[in-house]
C-alpha cells in the first residue's frame, strides 16, 4: 500500500502532469473540502497528526504545481528520476498522400451518412442508461438488505445493492462526504485503475459506509483486500509484459 510520502504532488492532487491551472486549482479546492477538519473521509482512519500532514503535502503540491517555475523545475527534475519504458522500437510510417479536395467531401459525406445522428446516440444512451438502471432496481427488490451488516466480503456490487435500498444517490453521498461522484461510481463499479492511491480509497470507503449506515469496520479491510490484491495482480502483469 503506498503511503502519502510516496505520492508526487501530481498524484496528491488527483490530476495527470498535463493538467491546465484550472484543473488545478479545481483539483487543489476539491482536496480541501475532502481533506478538511471534521471531514468523513479523516473519520476514525488518521489521527490528527497525520491529517495534517496531508494537508501540508496537499498545500505543498499547490504551491508548486500553480507557480509556473516552480512546476517546470519539478518536471524537469522528476523527468530525470523516471524509470526509461522498455517496449518495441518503434517503426517509422509513411503517410498517405493528402486526397484531392473532391474526394475528401466524397469521403466526409459517404461517413456522414454512415454515422448515427446526434439525437440518436442520444437516444441509444438513454436506452441503455434506463436498461442498467433497470437491473440494477430488479437487483435491489430481491435485495431485503437484511446482510448488510451481517459480514462476509463487501465488494462494489454490495456497496451498491445496499446503497440503493437504502434510497440513497450517488449525488447525496457526494454532497456529504465531499468526495466526487465520479470517485464514488468507481468505487462501486470496481474500476480500481481509475482509483486514486490506497490512502485516498480507504478514506472515501470509510466516508461511503458511514453514510449510507454501514459499519466501516466491516466493510473497509475487505474493500481493500479486493483492491490490493487486484493491484498487485496487474503489477506483476506488466512486469510479465516487459520481460
Amino acid at each position: 500500500m503506498r503511503g502519502i510520502d510516496e505520492l508526487d504532488h501530481y498524484e496528491m492532487l488527483e490530476v495527470p502532469r498535463g493538467a491546465s491551472p484550472g484543473e488545478i486549482d479545481r483539483a487543489y479546492r476539491m482536496a480541501q473540502e475532502t481533506w478538511a477538519e471534521g471531514s468523513l473521509a479523516l473519520y476514525s482512519i488518521f489521527e490528527k497528526r497525520d491529517a495534517s500532514e496531508i494537508r501540508a503535502r496537499l498545500d505543498e503540491a499547490y504551491r508548486v504545481l500553480a507557480d509556473p517555475e516552480l512546476r517546470a523545475s519539478y518536471d524537469q527534475s522528476h523527468r530525470a528520476t523516471e524509470p526509461l519504458a522498455i517496449g518495441p522500437t518503434p517503426t517509422a510510417t509513411i503517410a498517405p498522400a493528402a486526397p484531392d479536395a473532391a474526394a475528401a467531401g466524397r469521403a466526409i459525406n459517404g461517413a456522414a451518412r454512415t454515422l448515427p445522428s446526434i439525437d440518436e446516440s442520444a437516444r441509444v444512451a438513454r436506452a441503455a442508461e434506463a436498461a442498467v438502471t433497470r437491473v440494477f432496481e430488479e437487483d435491489t427488490e430481491r435485495y431485503d438488505g437484511r446482510d448488510d451488516d451481517a459480514g462476509g466480503e463487501y465488494d462494489g456490487p454490495r456497496l451498491r445493492r445496499t446503497r440503493l435500498f437504502r434510497g440513497y444517490e450517488i449525488d447525496q453521498i457526494a454532497d456529504v462526504t465531499k468526495v466526487s461522484g465520479s470517485h464514488l461510481r468507481n468505487i462501486e463499479d470496481e474500476n480500481f485503475a481509475d482509483l486514486p492511491a490506497d490512502v485516498y480509497v480507504r478514506g472515501f470507503v470509510t466516508a461511503y459506509a458511514r453514510t449510507i449506515g454501514l459499519d466501516p469496520v466491516l466493510v473497509v479491510p475487505s474493500y481493500m483486500t479486493r483492491l490490493q490484491e487486484s493491484r498487485q495482480k496487474n503489477s506483476r502483469s506488466r512486469f510479465l509484459g516487459l520481460r
